[in-house]
């Protein structure tokens, strides 16, 4: 039966080839389209928690804003200790973030004033890889990392002074000055004009604390294990804390990923659909032009069950022959873009909210792709099941003279 499936598709292998394409082309579509997306928003999620998010996080419970949360903490003191031998996790790290002003002898301007440690937050934040000039907190304590843009509106340089001010934990407003001692560039006018990092111990003097965080922040390998850790994170703290993943704290990020998803769900939709018409159209010439043919199959024995039997053979061979060649025109096409790269506009439509390549390098996704191979093989058969009952209903005498 196989074998004569094979022989019927490349009866008119004009039409046969015209229908491969079609589902060749629109698979590639799809799984160049899945590639596109979840690289995007692959990227998206590694900026956002690249710079301030981390992939999890520990907070007080009561704490009114995620992102920037009202409310301190001490550290767990068990937290780091036990994250450090987990493979999954790249590192740990206090934070604490509040805001402030920033002078220099040009003007001043308000701030996100950001504590960090220096030695672990190397391995935490992006913002090391942007740095433009100067050093990653190379003047010692009394150091503070600047974006660029704030840098040039105060015509702060690296070396020079530079004072922040802050309100106390006693309402009083506290300065402390510092040195720049380098400055980044991320391309995001919320980063680059807003947030200057210090020394975490130099943050706790300015708002006058002790040893009080805004929040941990824990960074992955692979941001897909945040649940997992979030759990084991959970086990670790007293009263009054959480764990919370970074889908629970950039919403705009997850909104925009839900978006796309969509968009995409009904762009397969519309491919889908157009490769099942064409499939349909070419197994309805066929069962029209053999008519008489499935007469004669009838009159020498073969049962209903096997003329429908062979259209679906033949829709088999049409829509396997059609995913191996969209398969392989995706694979090429993901390889190529993904050595090198596709310039995209999208930095630039992002570049308010969040730092983001000009260019982006395309990724297969296996688990999506795995999805759209399954369900474009079953346009195939269900393109297939009316002209395979009208088949099987043939009736022998008027088959047989058909024309």
């Amino acid at each position: 039966m196989w074998s004569l499936a094979w022989r019927n598709v490349w009866r008119n292998g004009r039409r046969s080839a015209l229908t491969i394409a079609s589902i060749g082309m629109g698979l590639a579509a799809v799984m160049f389209g899945q590639s596109l997306m979840k690289t995007i928003q692959a990227q998206m999620i590694e900026k956002s928690t690249g710079i301030m998010a981390g992939h999890v996080q520990v907070q007080t419970v009561d704490a009114k804003d995620r992102k920037f949360p009202d409310t301190l903490m001490r550290a767990p003191a068990a937290l780091e200790p036990a994250l450090a031998s987990d493979p999954r996790v790249v590192a740990a790290s206090p934070r604490l973030v509040y805001t402030g002003l920033g002078y220099s002898a040009a003007g001043s301007r308000g701030l996100v004033i950001c504590g960090v440690r220096p030695e672990t937050e190397a391995k935490l934040s992006l913002i090391p890889s942007y740095l433009r000039q100067g050093t990653y907190f190379g003047t010692g304590e009394r150091g503070v990392v600047l974006g660029d843009t704030v840098a040039r509106e105060l015509d702060a340089r690296v070396g020079e002074r530079f004072v922040l001010m802050a309100q106390s934990k006693s309402g009083e407003m506290s300065s402390e000055l510092f040195r720049v001692a380098g400055l980044y560039h991320t391309g995001s006018e919320i980063y680059d004009k807003q947030i200057a990092y210090v020394p975490l111990a130099m943050a706790q003097k300015l708002r006058g604390i002790d040893g009080q965080i805004s929040y941990e922040v824990v960074r992955l390998h692979d941001f897909r294990d945040a649940d997992a850790v979030k759990a084991k994170i959970a086990g670790l703290l007293g009263p009054g804390l959480g764990a919370y993943t970074f889908r629970e704290m950039n919403l705009e990020v997850l909104g925009i990923q839900e978006f796309e998803d969509a968009i995409m769900g009904i762009v397969m939709l519309i491919v889908f659909a157009i490769v099942g018409l064409g499939v349909l159209n070419t197994v309805s010439m066929s069962l029209w032009e053999r008519i008489r043919e499935f007469g004669v199959l009838r009159a020498i024995g073969a049962k209903p069950r096997d003329i429908a039997t062979l259209l679906f053979l033949e829709s088999a061979v049409l829509g396997g022959a059609g995913v191996a060649l969209g398969f392989t025109l995706a694979m090429g096409f993901i390889r190529f873009f993904g050595t090198v790269g596709l310039p995209l506009p999208v930095g630039q439509a992002l570049s308010y909210f969040l730092p983001f390549d000009p260019v982006i390098y395309l990724q297969p996704f296996w688990k999506v792709h795995a999805r759209s191979l399954f369900l474009i093989a079953l346009v195939s058969p269900i393109a297939t099941i009316g002209p395979a009952t009208r088949a099987a209903r043939l009736k022998v005498a008027q088959a047989l003279r058909h024309l």
